[in-house]
């Protein structure tokens, strides 16, 4: 018996609703519909139908779209503001148009998805994306291009939190994080290749190539996903869209605290990382200079630890648990802020040494990635597109407080970029224990 409430609690369930689950009768507390019982016993149940060929990459492609249209054009910041008069802060405010919108409308993206279905809101956001890469390759202003990519924001989310949905449609468990490591190391690949690619565009061909490139990539998604990914989640798995329900819907998740604070550990400990890319310009300014290498030595970094670590990730699949893997992921992220402050005060300014202790804690949060998104996932199996769409916003709603607020305080110098790393880290592991030991238990349940 005290087995089986330390899983009931793992899932959110109430002691005294275990004997509605044990007989497939629990309600999803979103609605009156029941939801369906997942088998317990086995970690990878039969799927409703076969994965798709070539699924895992592209998953991959339509959650890495998001985060590619953000550092992508990084490195043309300089054009930008040269050709269209803007001022520095008037460019890095470009990027606050794309990330709010970007966050407020992953939370609607995933919901619309649990009731029309995962294909049609895929679809119908490359659209949109690609639409807004043409406004931003034709802009004569900052005030049009900031528009522009305002509308990329509202497009690029339905990739990142739809396609997180599908993998659950059609895998649980141990296979699940195998194939979400899968995707997050062809994920990693993003922060590595996109800026490098920019700098070789914005350099031979001026910052307007850069969009020309998003929208290619826009376009080329928009037919692959309408020729080959099918509609991952079927007709009696759906839930109806009515706002009110969702709000309610929403505030009910974010009242769950293993949920909420499974998110935040996640958005908080990836902004340990992402604030050297968000500030990349001015801390690549800052520690050597704004050329190519410089911008090949911060992402291949980046994208070499992330891709390292999701690898661990999938081969430690059904062999370590998901606590094991966590306690040991932000151990590696605290070895990398302790690398970072050795630098900084041991040795002179420059590249790689201001740069070893990003690669080193980036490998452990790749590490942890695919487990804290599978976790808060589990949380609500009934409604994993809305799920999807709160971590995800949790996620890019962070970015967009670190750009706008975090990194012009902290990019001017290797020492406050590695403060600001530590405390992410910090706050980060604070809101993981959390999650570990926050239960709403009733008087008298047993404890684990």
């Amino acid at each position: 018996m005290k087995q089986q409430v330390g899983l009931y609690s793992t899932l959110g369930i109430s002691h005294d609703q275990t004997h509605l689950w044990e007989n497939g009768k629990l309600a999803d507390r979103f609605s009156s519909r029941p939801i369906t019982r997942y088998p317990m016993t086995s970690p990878n149940p039969t799927p409703h139908q076969p994965i798709p060929k070539g699924f895992a990459p592209m998953i991959a492609i339509l959650t890495a779209i998001g985060p590619f249209s953000i550092s992508m054009y990084l490195p043309a910041f300089p054009d930008i503001s040269a050709n269209l008069g803007a001022t520095p802060i008037q460019v890095q405010q470009t990027l606050a148009a794309y990330l709010v919108p970007f966050a407020f409308m992953m939370l609607w993206h995933g919901s619309i998805s649990d009731a029309i279905g995962r294909r049609k809101v895929i679809l119908a956001g490359l659209l949109a994306y690609t639409v807004a890469g043409l406004i931003c390759f034709f802009a004569q202003n900052i005030l049009m291009l900031s528009l522009g990519r305002a509308l990329q924001g509202i497009a690029a989310g339905a990739g990142m939190s739809v396609g997180r949905a599908t993998v659950l449609d059609l895998l649980k468990g141990a296979a699940a994080q195998r194939l979400m490591a899968r995707i997050s190391m062809l994920f990693a690949l993003a922060p590595a290749i996109s800026p490098l690619l920019g700098s070789l565009l914005a350099t031979a061909f001026g910052w307007r190539a850069v969009f020309a490139c998003l929208t290619i990539i826009g376009g080329a998604l928009l037919y692959t996903v309408w020729r080959f990914l099918p509609e991952t989640l079927p007709l009696e798995s759906r839930q109806p869209f009515k706002a009110k329900a969702l709000l309610h819907a929403y505030g009910q998740a974010l009242r769950m605290p293993k949920f909420t604070f499974l998110c935040l550990a996640l958005s908080i400990s990836v902004n340990g990382s992402m604030i050297y890319i968000l500030s990349a310009p001015h801390f690549l300014q800052a520690v050597a200079d704004t050329q190519f290498s410089s911008f090949a030595w911060l992402f291949v970094s980046v994208g070499l630890g992330m891709v390292l670590g999701s690898y661990a990730n999938s081969r430690s699949a059904g062999k370590v648990s998901a606590k094991k893997t966590l306690q040991l992921g932000f151990s590696v992220m605290l070895l990398g802020c302790i690398t970072n402050f050795l630098t900084v005060w041991l040795l002179p300014v420059g590249l790689p040494q201001n740069i070893i202790g990003v690669l080193i804690y980036t490998f452990g949060l790749a590490l942890t990635m695919p487990s804290l998104q599978l976790m808060a996932l589990e949380q609500l199996p009934a409604r994993r597109g809305l799920a999807s769409s709160l971590l995800g916003s949790f996620q890019v709603g962070m970015n967009g407080f670190t750009s706008i607020i975090i990194a012009p305080l902290m990019w001017h110098s290797a020492a406050t970029m590695s403060f600001a790393m530590s405390g992410y880290w910090l706050i980060g592991l604070l809101a993981l224990t959390i999650s570990w030991y926050y239960h709403r238990r009733p008087a008298g349940q047993v404890r684990n």
